[in-house]
């Protein structure tokens, strides 16, 4: 009796990880060294930071469905989770140089984002798909 895995092969997983901690990482590394904090350098900092927030939490994710997916997860979904952290952490990090992230607003926005990932969940469990339809 064979069992089939609920989630995509951790290879393709632990690649897109590297690639995206990788330049994120050295990105952000670039910027602080390198370049006076104005309005593009700023802007890149928060592009690498969810790039490399993103590449990191990519196998926890991964890791953290492979124990508690009961249907199948697809690769977009996984990188889907791991984006909303990177997201969060963009946030998080704005709301700190404003002065204004307390731990409250930290939680409800963490909930927040989890409210959002739940309910792409449920739509992509709502949507029909027809037996021609291969999953990936």
């Amino acid at each position: 009796m064979s069992m089939r895995s609920n989630i995509p092969p951790f290879g393709k997983i632990l690649t897109t990880s590297l690639l995206l901690t990788a330049l994120g990482g050295g990105g952000l590394i670039f910027i602080i060294l390198f370049l006076e904090p104005r309005l593009g350098p700023r802007w890149l900092f928060y592009f690498f930071l969810t790039m490399g927030g993103t590449g990191t939490a990519l196998p926890a994710i991964y890791l953290i469905q492979r124990r508690i997916a009961t249907q199948y997860v697809s690769s977009r979904v996984l990188i889907r989770e791991a984006l909303f952290f990177g997201i969060f952490l963009d946030l998080w990090i704005w709301l700190q140089i404003g002065r204004i992230a307390t731990n409250l607003i930290v939680i409800m926005l963490a909930g927040g984002l989890f409210l959002v990932d739940f309910l792409l969940r449920l739509a992509e469990k709502a949507t029909f798909k027809s037996d021609d339809y291969a999953e990936e």
